[in-house]
C-alpha cells in the first residue's frame, strides 16, 4: 500500500496547522494507524532570510490549503452518495443544502433525482401508449391540436398565397397558384422537422417574412421579360434556386457548427429590415384587398386607397376591432388573433345580409376572388402547376444573373429566423434545443423544396407554440398534419373563393403593423441616436427602393455604426497607474535589490503601466497616441517621470496596419520626447501583436538603438562557481557576430535558459539596455523592468541578484534539498 507523507519542514515537523496530525503509518507495510497529537520542535537556529522566509511561508500555506481541499471534496462526495442512497430508499424526500453540506452536492443529487423521475415518467408513458385504452386516449387528446395546426396553415396561406405574385403581373390563377406553394413548402417542412427535429411538437410553415424578396424577384423577372411562359419558367427557377442556396447554406452552418455565426449579424440592421418588412408587408395588404398596384405617387395613392376605399374600409374596421380586443385583454390569449380571423368570414357574411347586398354584387364590386374555371374534377384544377411551371429553354438567364443580390440579401435574411425561433420554442416547452442540428433540419427542408421550384421554409414559433398548448406532440399528429394538409392543397383553392379580401387584408396588414411596431417604435428605446438613425435608414430605403439598396444600407449602417462606437465608446486606453503596488514573479531578489525597487525616486514607482483595450484601427489609433502623450505629460508636470514605460496590449483584440505604424511611432516619441529610458510593450500572445503587420520586429530593440554611455549586460554564457554573472560598461561586444536581438532577452530569462541546457558557452555576449523590448506577459515586462532599474542604479547589484537566483534554479531543478 503506497503511503502519503506529510510535507516536512527542514527541521522535521508537519506543514499541517491542525490540531491533530492526519492518521500515520508507524512501522513497515503491515503498520498500525494511529492518531498522534501534532509535536512542534524547536527549529534549529538557522540564517533566516526575508526572501527565505516567504518561500517557506507560501509552500505551507499551498500544501495546508491542497489538504483542506482534498477534505472537503472527499466530504463532500461521501455526504453526496449517502444522501442519495437515501434518495433511493425513499424516493420522494428532495435533498437539501443543509443535508448535503455543499453546493455541487446538491445539484449533482438534484441532477440524478430529475434522472430518475424523467425515467419513470417515460416508462408510464411507453405502458399508456401500448395499451388499447392509452392509444385510444391519446389519439383523442391529439385530434383537436391536429385540426387547429392544419386550420392555421389553411388561414395563413390564403393570404400569403395571393401576395408572391405583384398585382401587374397577368398570370391566371396566381392566387390558387400561391396558395398551393404555401401548402407545399409547409408540408415539406413538416414532413422533413417530424424526422430530422429534437422537437416533438414543431410546426413547419412557408417562410412569410420573404414575401417581399418574391415579389422583388418577380418584378425583375418582369423587367426582363414579357411573355407569361418565360416569366414563370424563369421566377419559378428563380424561388427554388433561393430555396436550395438557403438549404445549403443552412446544411453547411449545421455539420460545420457553426450555428453562432449568425448572431454576428448586427442586431439594429435586423431590427430595420423587420421594420421596413412590417411597412412591406402592409402594402401589400393593400394591394391584395384592392386589386391594384400601390405606388408612392399621387396617382398610385389615388387608385390605391382613395378611389376604392370602400374595399379597405371593411379591412380597416376588423384590424381597429382586433387592437381594441387585444388591449383590452392585455395580450393574454394567445388564441385569440386566429379565432378573429376565421369569425371575419362568417361575420362578414351576416354583414351582407344585414345590409341587403348579394353576393353576387359583392362579388362584382371586388369583395371576393375571381373564381376557379373548373373542368369537373379536383385533381385537373392545375395541380401540378407548381411543378410543372419551369422550362429551362424558356430561362432569362440575364434575369437570374440581375436577381442574384436579392437572392444573397434573401439567403441572409432566412438565416436570422432560426436563432430567434428555436430557442424561444426551446424555453417555451422546457426542452434543451440542438443549434446545429436544427440548422441541419432547416437545410435538408428547404433543398427539398427547392428542388422542385418550392419556396423557403423554417420552423415557426407562434404556430408551435399554439400546437404545444393544445398538447399537440409526437411523430403520428405530426405526420397527421401533414395529411391534412395535403387535403387543404388539393381541395382548398375551393374554399378560397369564398373567403372574402378583407380577411386576407386584415391578416396581412395586422402582421404589416406588428412588425413595424417591433422594428420602429418600440426599439426607439433600446438603441442609441446613431443605431436608430441606421434603423430609420433601412427602412425608408427598403420601402422605396427595394431589397437591394436596403442591403446596401444595412452593410453602410452597420460599418458607420461600428466605426463611431469604436471611437466613441471603446477608448483604446483602459487605464494607467504606477507598478509601486505590482509585484513580479521574481520575489526573491536580494536585499540590496529589493532597496533599489522600493524606493520612491528610483523604485517600482518610476514604472508607468499603461493598458490598451478593445480594437485599435485607423479610427481611435491617434486617440491612443495623444491619451498615452497625455499621461507623461501629466507625469511630468507632477514630477513623476518614469524611468520605463509598459504598454499592455494583452486586452487589445486587433491592430490594423495603420495603428501598428502609429504605435510604432510613438515609441519614438516617448523615448525622445520624454527621455523614457526604456520602452516595454506586452503583446500578451506567444505569437506577437494580433496584427498583420510586423509590429513585434518593429517595436523591438535592434541595432540602432545605440546609447552612448549605456550600461551593458553581460550574457551568463559558462556559469559557475567561478564565474558569475557580470555587469560592466564596454563600448563594444565582445562578438560582434552574435547579434545584439538575440541578446537582449531579460537577463532571468537568459539565466534560464542556460540553467535548463546541460552545455555551457565558450564565450560572453555584451548587449545594451535596449530602449525597447518586447515580452508575451506583464509579468515578464515586470521583471525586465525591475531588471533595468536596478542595472540602471548598480549593475553589481544586479549581477549578484541574479547570480543567486540562477544557482537557486539550478539547484533546484538538479533535485538537491534547499536549506530554508
Amino acid at each position: 500500500m503506497s503511503e502519503t507523507l506529510p510535507l516536512l519542514h527542514n527541521n522535521g515537523s508537519t506543514a499541517d496547522d491542525d490540531a491533530t496530525s492526519p492518521p500515520r503509518y508507524i512501522g513497515g507495510g503491515g503498520g498500525i494507524i494511529v492518531n498522534t497529537p501534532l509535536q512542534i520542535e524547536s527549529p534549529t537556529p538557522t540564517i533566516d532570510t526575508g526572501s527565505d522566509r516567504h518561500r517557506r511561508s507560501s509552500v505551507i500555506a499551498i500544501a495546508a490549503a491542497e489538504a483542506i481541499r482534498q477534505d472537503r471534496k472527499k466530504s463532500r462526495t461521501l455526504y453526496a452518495q449517502q444522501d442519495y442512497e437515501s434518495f433511493r430508499e425513499h424516493p420522494f424526500r428532495i435533498p437539501s443544502l443543509t443535508s448535503i453540506g455543499s453546493l455541487e452536492a446538491d445539484v449533482a443529487a438534484q441532477e440524478r433525482l430529475a434522472d430518475e423521475r424523467n425515467k419513470t415518467k417515460q416508462e408510464n408513458t411507453v405502458d399508456e401508449c401500448h395499451s388499447v385504452p392509452g392509444i385510444i386516449q391519446f389519439v383523442i387528446s391529439q385530434i383537436p391540436a391536429v385540426i387547429i395546426a392544419a386550420g392555421l396553415n389553411f388561414m395563413v396561406g390564403i393570404p400569403f398565397g395571393a401576395s408572391y405574385f405583384p398585382t401587374e403581373l397577368q398570370l391566371q390563377g396566381k392566387e390558387v397558384l400561391g396558395f398551393r406553394m404555401f401548402l407545399f413548402a409547409t408540408m415539406i417542412a413538416q414532413l422533413v422537422f417530424t424526422f430530422a427535429s429534437k422537437f416533438d411538437n414543431g410546426i413547419g410553415l412557408q417562410m412569410v417574412e420573404n414575401v417581399p424578396f418574391c415579389l422583388e424577384l418577380a418584378r425583375i423577372v418582369m423587367s426582363e421579360q414579357s411573355d407569361e411562359s418565360g416569366t414563370t419558367s424563369t421566377l419559378f427557377f428563380l424561388f427554388g434556386f433561393s430555396s436550395v442556396l438557403v438549404g445549403l447554406v443552412f446544411y453547411l452552418l449545421g455539420r460545420l457548427e457553426m450555428g453562432r455565426i449568425v448572431y454576428f449579424f448586427p442586431s439594429h440592421v435586423l431590427v430595420g429590415c423587420i421594420g421596413g418588412i412590417g411597412v412591406f408587408i402592409a402594402i401589400t395588404a393593400i394591394e391584395v384587398s384592392t386589386n391594384t398596384t400601390f405606388s408612392f405617387t399621387l396617382q398610385g395613392l389615388n387608385d390605391s386607397i382613395v378611389s376604392p376605399f370602400n374595399l379597405l374600409l371593411p379591412v380597416f374596421a376588423f384590424e381597429i376591432a382586433l387592437r381594441l380586443i387585444v388591449h383590452a385583454t392585455k395580450g393574454q390569449y394567445s388564441l385569440l388573433p386566429p379565432v378573429f380571423y376565421c369569425l371575419i368570414t362568417p361575420v362578414f357574411y351576416l354583414s351582407l345580409y344585414a345590409f341587403g347586398v348579394g353576393i353576387d354584387v359583392a362579388e362584382d364590386a371586388g369583395y371576393f376572388s375571381p373564381p376557379i374555371k373548373s373542368t369537373g374534377s379536383a385533381m385537373s384544377w392545375s395541380l401540378l402547376d407548381i411543378f410543372t411551371e419551369i422550362h429551362i429553354s424558356k430561362i432569362s438567364w440575364k434575369a437570374v444573373i440581375k436577381a442574384i443580390p436579392t437572392m444573397i440579401s434573401l439567403t441572409a435574411f432566412s438565416l436570422i429566423h432560426v436563432p430567434i425561433n428555436i430557442p424561444a420554442f426551446a424555453i417555451s416547452t422546457n426542452t434543451e434545443p440542438d443549434m446545429n442540428a436544427e440548422m441541419i433540419a432547416h437545410g435538408f427542408s428547404n433543398f427539398i423544396s427547392g428542388m422542385v421550384g418550392g419556396l423557403q421554409n423554417y420552423m415557426t414559433y407562434s404556430n408551435s407554440v399554439i400546437y404545444s398548448k393544445s398538447n399537440g406532440r409526437g411523430k403520428c399528429s405530426s405526420l397527421a398534419i401533414v395529411l391534412l394538409t395535403g387535403f387543404i392543397f388539393i381541395y382548398g383553392p375551393l374554399l378560397c373563393v369564398y373567403v372574402p379580401r378583407c380577411m386576407a387584408g386584415t391578416l396581412l396588414l395586422h402582421v404589416g403593423i406588428d412588425l413595424f411596431l417591433e422594428g420602429v417604435v418600440e426599439s426607439c428605446h433600446d438603441y442609441d441616436s446613431l443605431e436608430y438613425s441606421g434603423i430609420i435608414l433601412i427602412t425608408i430605403t427598403m420601402t422605396i427602393l427595394g431589397m437591394d439598396a436596403a442591403l446596401i444600407a444595412g452593410f453602410i449602417a452597420a460599418l458607420s455604426t461600428y466605426v463611431v462606437q469604436s471611437i466613441t465608446y471603446q477608448h483604446p486606453i483602459k487605464g494607467s497607474m504606477c507598478a509601486a503596488t505590482l509585484r513580479s514573479s521574481a520575489w526573491n531578489r536580494s536585499a540590496e535589490a529589493q532597496a533599489i525597487l522600493l524606493d520612491k525616486k528610483k523604485g517600482r514607482e518610476r514604472i508607468l503601466v499603461i493598458e490598451c483595450q478593445g480594437h485599435i484601427f485607423f479610427g481611435n489609433s491617434t486617440i491612443l497616441k495623444e491619451s498615452v502623450l497625455e499621461i507623461l505629460t501629466e507625469k511630468r508636470r507632477s514630477g513623476d517621470d518614469p524611468i520605463v514605460v509598459i504598454l499592455e496590449f494583452t486586452y487589445v483584440l486587433a491592430i490594423d496596419s495603420s495603428s501598428a505604424m502609429t504605435i510604432e511611432k510613438l515609441k519614438d516619441l516617448i523615448i525622445k520626447k520624454f527621455g523614457v529610458e526604456v520602452v516595454v510593450f506586452v503583446c500578451g500572445h506567444e505569437d506577437g501583436f494580433r496584427c498583420h503587420y510586423d509590429l513585434s520586429l518593429k517595436v523591438n530593440g535592434d541595432a540602432t538603438n545605440k546609447r552612448s554611455t549605456s550600461k551593458r549586460l553581460v550574457d551568463p554564457i559558462d556559469v559557475g562557481e567561478d564565474h558569475p554573472i557580470i555587469f560592466e560598461t564596454c563600448k563594444e561586444p565582445s562578438q560582434p557576430n552574435i547579434s545584439r536581438a538575440q541578446a537582449r532577452a531579460s537577463v532571468t530569462a537568459r539565466a534560464l535558459d542556460v540553467s535548463n541546457g546541460h552545455s555551457g558557452y565558450k564565450n560572453a555576449v555584451v548587449a545594451d539596455i535596449p530602449n525597447s523590448h518586447v515580452c508575451e506577459t506583464l509579468d515578464d515586462a515586470l521583471i525586465f523592468s525591475e531588471d533595468v532599474l536596478v542595472a540602471v542604479q548598480d549593475a553589481m547589484i544586479l549581477q549578484k541578484d541574479v547570480d543567486d537566483r540562477f544557482r537557486s534554479n539550478i539547484l533546484e531543478g538538479s533535485g538537491m534539498s534547499v536549506q530554508c
